[in-house]
């Protein structure tokens, strides 16, 4: 790293310990929030932010790796000073990232996952692209990733910049492609009895199942399946039982609450 990269990445460390722990000095972190803010306007912030999440171990303190994530992701959905200049470098160093920090800080792989689905999203084939090199990463990874990527069909993205209805439909297309191939994953995982090697524990583990089943059946992952056959689906059972845990039972009322939306002539109970 050349003298000048360091000095950048010096000033931001400065500049995000200012901001988020600078409570007594109201001025100091008005300063670094311009500070921040400017830089996240600038080509810089690409290479920066990327040099950040491939640091070497041991890792920066996480505060500073979640703004260098969070900083990719707006500039990959509002590019203000121009675009990455090496989509595919940018690819790699996110989903090395996202494998590095599978085990968290959770809202750090989070960001780290919001950053891919954004450039999924506005890339030609990129979504097949992403399947296709998901199957590398450690399983709380994929969770995490197939959790957020359904996000880019059903929140507002009023704030997104450069994805136009067609992009939109082309990537709801790509992803729903893979819908089958989601379910299958994620009954594994549900059938699993205990904690995998990646060491989550098997509550939280079973939380995140459903989290992501909740994204997937936002966007109709069971759109062309008969009532008949997912009512007797088991990740259907998977998400009653769930409702029996004190742990899950808010995210499985979610996820029963969507399936009784959507599919209407379906019999839970039976």
């Amino acid at each position: 790293m050349d003298a000048e990269a360091s000095e950048l990445r010096a000033r931001l460390a400065a500049a995000v310990h200012a901001l988020n722990h600078g409570a007594h000095d109201p001025s100091a972190r008005l300063a670094a929030n311009q500070w921040l803010l400017g830089l996240q306007r600038s080509p810089q912030a690409w290479a920066v932010a990327t040099s950040l999440l491939a640091s070497p171990d041991p890792a920066p303190p996480a505060d500073l790796l979640f703004f260098a994530a969070q900083m990719l992701r707006r500039k990959i959905q509002c590019p203000v000073g121009g675009p990455p200049p090496q989509v595919a470098h940018l690819l790699d160093a996110l989903l090395l990232a996202a494998g590095r920090f599978c085990l968290g800080p959770p809202r750090l792989l989070t960001q780290i996952s919001l950053a891919l689905a954004a450039l999924a999203l506005r890339a030609e084939g990129g979504v097949d692209g992403l399947f296709a090199r998901m199957r590398h990463l450690p399983d709380p990874a994929v969770m995490e990733l197939l959790t957020v990527l359904p996000e880019e069909v059903v929140q507002d993205q009023s704030g997104d910049t450069g994805v136009d209805a067609a992009a939109r439909c082309r990537f709801t297309r790509e992803l729903m492609a893979h819908a089958p191939a989601v379910l299958e994953f994620l009954l594994a995982q549900s059938e699993s009895a205990a904690a995998a090697a990646d060491g989550v524990p098997l509550h939280e583990r079973n939380r995140r199942i459903l989290r992501c089943l909740l994204s997937w059946v936002r966007v109709g992952c069971f759109s062309e399946m008969p009532a008949a056959a997912l009512t007797a689906h088991p990740l259907l059972a998977f998400a009653f039982n769930s409702l029996q845990v004190s742990f899950s039972f808010d995210v499985a009322v979610e996820v029963m609450t969507e399936l009784v939306s959507q599919y209407q002539d379906i019999s839970i109970l039976n």
